[in-house]
């Protein structure tokens, strides 16, 4: 069986690496990462006409040298990845650009220098791509279901991909990387498909499959029999990351073991993936396929094993762990995301927080129990004792766990602050993962004060301006503090002047309800606050304050006292760092 998470952190640690950039990291996660993932750019030729510009961002970009054109498979994070792929290719063609895929609606923000003043290129997405678009144009992270939380999320979008990280020494990012302050070149698909449709594209008969997903729910592939080519975002150069700490929309594993079930029963000779290195080979992609759905089979089948067993997610962690043959399949490392993080986040999705243990209903608070925890050990000096000893002892998660304790029951002390920054650095150089180990590292670096970590990140000025004005109006609704708004019942009516709409927020038993257009004009109002679109994006994210906006004449109210109780019952905008 595969290592368990006990193993890993605990006891001697295993060897590790210094980077050219001297990240330090666990030499499995070097090792395993380059048998699979570009860690540096190249051009590589997959079959004739057919070409990979991989190791220049974390997805792979294909240039196809079809008989109409060029038909280019994803396009990068953003306007400059876009350019530095889009130059790689220009060494080998210079023949038009005719069509763009979509794999999926990540990296599809460096199109624009593909199209290069044409107006007359075909871009193809799955049916839900362009939705995603328009969600991600409102800000850095998707929110899901609830896009109010859209500030947590993408704060820990920047952790996970080390975006706050420094650029070199010890704990620099590594591989997994996105840099912060992108420059977005998206440009919606003119083509959506459906699951099975076939389209000449560029002169190349193509097949699209829609159904299944990996990541993301706007998920395509692509099949072009003529070469026996796929391109796809199912196989990965690590295990799939079916759950992934940042935090996202569900992701199935199931849905992902099929559309890779697809892929096999087309039998491909080529196998081109948005972030894997290419495979060629029908015998060769079969068995990279093959051990990819073994192991997602293998999870969903022995967590509800376990499940129905009566394990709960701590014990799934340990009970669920890939046989060896499925382990040391080369896509199945651990390079990205960690094994145990699957278990406990399928049994979350089958029951939810409960993990079926009475004990477990109610709990002390952290504090209080980190606080009788520390004084049951004999107080915080012998606590921090046994902290240092366990990290002098190689165990590292026992060290750290103490450490939490330690500081939660103190968080701005900082010697306990510095041990626990300690524990987490350890944890990181030895994690075989690119996402535990960055989550680790930003949270040490911003407990010795040398990051500011973010907490929330707000979308900009301008993304408020750019979307339709209800949408953070509403969101306000959601910084309600019922222990300011007491009993309070009034209604506010805001007339965004420049858009020439009216929206209100009617506070009640605790609870701010958002109204629109003509239900906000026809609710009886308490004040009535006009301002711009822009005025209230300023406001929203911090920028200018209520006061500020009614001195200088940028909001104008009939009754300011009345507008300032209403708004002092909701918290101010939370800022991107702690």
């Amino acid at each position: 069986m595969s290592d368990s998470t006990v193993a890993r952190y605990m006891g001697a640690a295993r060897d590790r690496i210094s980077t050219p950039r001297g990240s330090i990291v666990a030499r499995e996660m070097v090792e395993g990462i380059s048998n699979t993932f570009a860690v540096e750019p190249r051009l590589i030729e997959v079959t004739k006409g057919v070409y990979c510009y991989a190791g220049g961002s974390i997805s792979i970009r294909t240039m196809i040298d079809a008989p109409e054109g060029l038909v280019i498979f994803d396009t990068g994070d953003d306007i400059e990845d876009g350019e530095r792929a889009l130059a790689a290719f220009r060494t080998l063609s210079d023949k038009p650009v005719r069509a763009i895929i979509y794999s999926h609606n990540h990296y599809a923000h460096g199109t624009v220098p593909f199209l290069a003043g044409q107006d007359d290129v075909t871009i193809i997405g799955h049916a839900l791509v362009n939705e995603h678009f328009k969600e991600l144009a409102t800000g850095f992270a998707t929110g899901g279901d609830f896009p109010e939380a859209m500030p947590a999320l993408t704060a820990r979008f920047l952790a996970q991909f080390g975006s706050v990280l420094p650029e070199s020494g010890p704990d620099s990012g590594f591989a997994g990387t996105i840099p912060m302050g992108k420059r977005r070149g998206t440009v919606p698909a003119n083509r959506l498909v459906t699951d099975g449709e076939v389209l000449e594209v560029a002169g190349l008969r193509m097949q699209f499959f829609t159904e299944h997903f990996s990541d993301s729910e706007d998920t395509l592939t692509a099949w072009v029999p003529e070469l026996g080519l796929v391109l796809n975002n199912f196989l990965w150069p690590s295990l799939f990351n079916f759950y992934t700490l940042r935090g996202d929309v569900w992701r199935n594993p199931a849905s992902w073991r099929d559309g890779l079930r697809v892929i096999r029963d087309l039998a491909p000779a080529h196998l081109v993936n948005t972030h894997a290195l290419p495979i060629s080979g029908a015998e060769s992609v079969r068995e990279a396929l093959d051990g990819y759905i073994g192991a997602i089979s293998f999870l969903i089948d022995q967590t509800l094993r376990g499940i129905n067993r009566g394990m709960g997610p701590a014990e799934l962690r340990e009970f669920v762990r890939l046989p060896k043959a499925l382990a040391q399949c080369p896509h199945n490392g651990e390079t990205y995301s960690e094994f145990s993080f699957f278990p406990p986040h399928l049994y979350h999705h089958v029951f939810g927080w409960f993990d079926g243990n009475a004990a477990h209903i109610h709990r002390l608070p952290p504090a209080e129990e980190a606080r009788r925890i520390i004084a049951g050990f004999g107080g915080a000096d012998a606590v921090a004792a046994q902290c240092r000893a366990a990290a002098e002892a190689g165990e590292a998660l026992w060290a750290l766990q103490l450490a939490d304790y330690l500081l939660c029951a103190q968080p701005a002390d900082a010697a306990r602050r510095q041990l626990k920054a300690d524990a987490l650095r350890e944890m990181a150089y030895r994690s075989p993962g690119t996402i535990a180990r960055h989550f680790c590292l930003t949270e040490a670096l911003a407990l010795e004060g040398k990051v500011r970590r973010p907490v929330a990140v707000l979308p900009t000025v301008d993304d408020i301006v750019a979307a339709d004005p209800a949408r953070y109006v509403s969101f306000q609704r959601i910084r309600l503090d019922p222990d300011k708004a007491c009993n309070a019942q009034m209604t506010l009516r805001l007339h965004i002047e420049d858009r020439a709409r009216w929206f209100a927020l009617a506070i009640r038993h605790g609870v701010a309800e958002f109204l629109a257009d003509a239900a906000a004009e026809r609710v009886p109002a308490h004040a009535e606050l006009r301002l711009s679109h822009r005025t209230w994006a300023e406001f929203y994210v911090g920028k200018t304050t209520l006061a500020q906006a009614l001195d200088s004449g940028a909001a104008s109210t009939g009754d300011r006292a009345a507008v300032e109780a209403f708004f002092a019952c909701f918290d101010a905008p939370v800022l991107d760092s702690e």
